[in-house]
């Protein structure tokens, strides 16, 4: 039995003729989502919550204090800005493909805004 061939079937679409997606694919597109929602939620145990809070607003905050403080060439600005555009294309991502994650995702980008809000 192990030398059994697979069998793809095709089903028309649009375009022509696309396989459709085997268990296995699922499956990997599930644990993308169970990744994504493990990474982001909150820890459960209280000393590792408090690091994680003050830590999303205190980062921010040293970050955007620099940011204002010390001067940068014009072009290091700019990458930086571009990172933060790409971060953002990504949340937005994030937030349309795992919708699991959108409530703590919410509270994550608001502390980090507090932060950036401190820092100036």
């Amino acid at each position: 039995m192990a030398d059994e061939q697979k069998i793809i079937v095709e089903v028309p679409s649009d375009r022509g003729y696309s396989p459709v997606a085997s268990p296995a694919e699922l499956s990997r597109l599930e644990e993308f989502k169970k990744g994504w929602v493990n990474a982001i939620a909150l820890p459960d145990n209280l000393p590792d919550l408090a690091y994680s809070l003050v830590s999303s607003v205190a980062i921010p905050a040293l970050l955007s204090s620099c940011w204002v403080s010390v001067p940068m060439p014009g072009f290091i600005r700019l990458g930086v800005l571009g990172l933060l555009a790409i971060a953002g294309i990504v949340i937005l991502y994030l937030r349309q493909a795992v919708p699991e994650v959108k409530d703590i995702l919410l509270l994550r980008v608001g502390l980090v805004a507090v932060g950036v809000l401190l820092g100036i």
